[in-house]
């Protein structure tokens, strides 16, 4: 397909049309300008309905067939017909169009477009609220391709975490290794489905999946470090994701979902702060540094975190060991949980040198 000049097809496909089919051609396909026309917009220049004018662009495909293709173009078909079944039996409309084999020459898509339309081997399945448009090799793919990406929505639903393409192929229900690039294809076309910083595939309404915002992808950050960050530190990764840094090469696979949602200038450090303080996922566990409350952390100051370990013990504990439990929480001084630890009215220090809750 590669090789294929789309000017001296034009001259060889439209050679028996008259000038009125030649322009709706044109115009609806987008062969010259690059922008097709919708059936209205033709209709209402030529003072046309828009029904007669599907007619005459029906009845021109239907000529141009009968009489006959270039065996230059016929090879072409063959060729496109085998890309697609190499696919797995379907491909994205946008990513077929934008593949360098096909997009060579000056208007190229609406060629591809064009020449997907004559051949009635090849069939085109509308954009739905579920996946994007594309082309496929054989007119009964679609329920197929409908069941599929239900079934592999409800797993993801499910399971309530990012899968690998593995771990999907394994509760696809498919078989065979040709399958696999059916399953691909699929996940390409799925609106509801997408592929997460770390390569596996989740659900687009999941913050670590599709971020949109500081918030999530602050989130995303912390899932990814897997380790307190200082807000500053956050932010400063952020900007990674959104820029395209090259590190941390994990975070480009999102870079183009969350650039459309997130801040294009700098993160400032403030907003990822403001926004780490009001969310009851980030739990804040030194100066200016935060955690996940997912990965065992508290909410509270640090003189709550003494009373909940004096008070889970329900024995008085040495200095030492309060020190030692209250550390595992908080990223501060020992001298700071000293400081609170002193607080007489709310804890009792025994005359062995152990503390307990003091009671109201």
């Amino acid at each position: 397909m590669s090789n294929l000049n789309y000017q001296k097809s034009y001259q060889i496909l439209f050679k028996g049309l008259n000038q009125r089919q030649k322009e709706i051609m044109n115009r609806r396909f987008g062969l010259e300008s690059g922008k097709g026309e919708t059936l209205e917009a033709i209709g209402k220049d030529l003072g046309l309905t828009r029904e007669r004018v599907r007619q005459i662009v029906e009845t021109t495909l239907k000529k141009i067939r009968k009489e006959g293709l270039a065996l230059e173009i016929t090879k072409a078909f063959s060729r496109l017909k085998k890309y697609l079944q190499k696919k797995g039996g379907l491909k994205r409309e946008d990513l077929l169009f934008s593949e360098p084999d096909f997009n060579h020459q000056q208007n190229s898509s609406n060629w591809i477009n064009f020449l997907l339309a004559l051949d009635n081997g090849f069939y085109r399945v509308n954009e739905s609220k579920d996946f994007y448009s594309f082309w496929a090799a054989d007119s009964k793919i679609l329920p197929l391709v409908q069941k599929l990406l239900r079934t592999l929505q409800e797993s993801l639903e499910k399971q309530k975490k990012t899968l690998d393409i593995k771990e999907l192929f394994s509760v696809s229900g498919l078989i065979g290794k040709s399958s696999q690039q059916f399953l691909k294809s699929n996940l390409e076309i799925s609106k509801q489905i997408m592929k997460a910083a770390d390569g596996k595939y989740g659900l687009k309404s999941w913050p670590e999946v599709n971020p949109k915002g500081v918030r999530d992808l602050a989130l995303l950050v912390f899932k990814k470090v897997k380790k307190p960050l200082h807000f500053i530190e956050v932010a400063n990764l952020i900007d990674e994701i959104i820029l395209g840094q090259p590190e941390p090469r994990e975070f480009s696979a999102i870079a183009a979902s969350a650039a459309a949602t997130a801040p294009k200038k700098k993160t400032n450090f403030q907003t990822v702060h403001n926004q780490l303080i009001k969310d009851q996922q980030f739990v804040l566990i030194g100066r200016g540094v935060y955690a996940l409350k997912e990965w065992g952390y508290d909410p509270g100051t640090v003189k709550d975190m003494i009373s909940k370990v004096l008070k889970e013990a329900k024995n008085p504990l040495p200095e030492r060991e309060i020190l030692k439990r209250v550390l595992s929480q908080r990223l501060v001084k020992e001298s700071t949980i000293l400081l609170n630890l002193g607080n007489k009215r709310c804890f009792l220090k025994q005359e062995d040198g152990r503390y307990s809750l003091r009671e109201a």
